[in-house]
């Protein structure tokens, strides 16, 4: 939730979507069971809303699907500290009852699921670029527009700028 299209929710009991952060829901923690859901056919918007225990939560998010232009949507979990474990559809049942009209992601048609990034193969795939130079020498512009004319070899810029931003709440 801290990105454009990114979309979380906590076991603060508190949703987020590019950095901005409200209350919804119920706080969570361990042995909660939580079922992110997701409506594609309401309309003109894709809906996302949260299970706790199987109880519904409401509507967290309303996304028109012009605004998303096609993007896929992918399940992400930030935890610190603890184990989780997902049921995307390998399991025989859920976890909890799912509403009416939804279904596990696994049991989608192949042609309604869209792959995400394969990582490298192996270490030698990997490429890293450590930049040396004297302060306000240009090192980070360079590596943003290197990255940014690079896409596919999805570069992650460590740096104090790239650290300070992601500590931004």
């Amino acid at each position: 939730g801290e990105e454009p299209f990114s979309y979380g929710y906590g076991g603060t009991g508190r949703k987020s979507t590019n950095a901005k952060f409200e209350t919804y829901g119920e706080t969570f923690a361990e042995n909660d069971v939580i079922a992110c859901l997701l409506d594609f056919e309401c309309g003109e918007e894709v809906e996302m809303s949260f299970l706790k225990n199987g109880k519904w939560l409401g509507v967290a998010f309303r996304v028109r699907k012009e605004a998303l232009g096609g993007q896929a949507l992918f399940p992400h979990v930030l935890v610190k500290n603890c184990a989780v474990e997902f049921n995307f559809g390998q399991r025989e049942a859920p976890y909890c009852p799912l509403p009416p009209g939804f279904s596990l992601i696994q049991h989608l048609p192949l042609a309604q699921r869209v792959r995400g990034t394969r990582g490298p193969k192996s270490k030698a795939e990997c490429e890293i670029l450590m930049m040396v130079g004297l302060p306000a020498a240009g090192k980070t512009t360079w590596a943003v527009k290197h990255a940014a004319a690079n896409p596919s070899k999805k570069y992650n810029i460590l740096g104090t700028n790239a650290i300070m931003d992601k500590m931004r709440v």
